[in-house]
């Protein structure tokens, strides 16, 4: 009863890849930009969280891949070592992102300046942040934590918003 549990289990996660590994990699692009079109709004921006949620899910239909259980222990094995070789791809690409700027600087920005960025460089900067975010996909492997979380700084890249405290 167990083994057949287990293959079943091991089954679901290869058909997620399976699926990633064809549509699974393209689909979620549109579903971000559709998302992003919303955050453009602001006033959508929660709704726009919710279709990123979805685009994430929707690239493995919510299946762990093969092997996640492994990379996440080699993850974890790497944790502390600070810059460098066990530095993950959010460190290296956030370190350079208006959110870490925001809290090196250590207050936020005044909101007439937050206009204008936002009118005149935080729209398109943001596009070419979700289309960042969901180039991670052209690897053969999902990472779906790598995506969210580049997707959760999005508010500050458009906007200069001081970002939320990073779990």
């Amino acid at each position: 009863m167990a083994h057949t549990r287990g293959v079943v289990t091991s089954a679901k996660h290869w058909a997620g890849y399976g699926w990633f590994m064809t549509f699974g990699t393209l689909l979620p692009l549109f579903i971000f930009l559709g998302g992003y079109v919303v955050h453009v709004t602001l006033i959508g921006a929660p709704l726009s969280r919710l279709v990123y949620r979805f685009g994430i899910w929707f690239s493995t239909f919510g299946q762990e891949p093969p092997g996640a259980e492994k990379l996440a222990a080699k993850t974890h094995e790497h944790e502390g070592e600070g810059e460098g070789e066990g530095e993950s791809f959010v460190d290296r690409v956030s370190r350079y992102s208006p959110a870490r700027v925001l809290e090196r600087r250590g207050r936020p920005v005044a909101l007439p300046i937050r206009i204008v960025w936002f009118v005149l460089v935080g729209w398109w900067l943001g596009a070419i942040w979700v289309v960042l975010s969901w180039s991670v996909f052209l690897a053969p492997y999902p990472f779906l934590n790598t995506v969210r979380a580049l997707l959760g700084e999005l508010p500050s890249v458009m906007t200069l918003a001081y970002p939320a405290a990073r779990a």
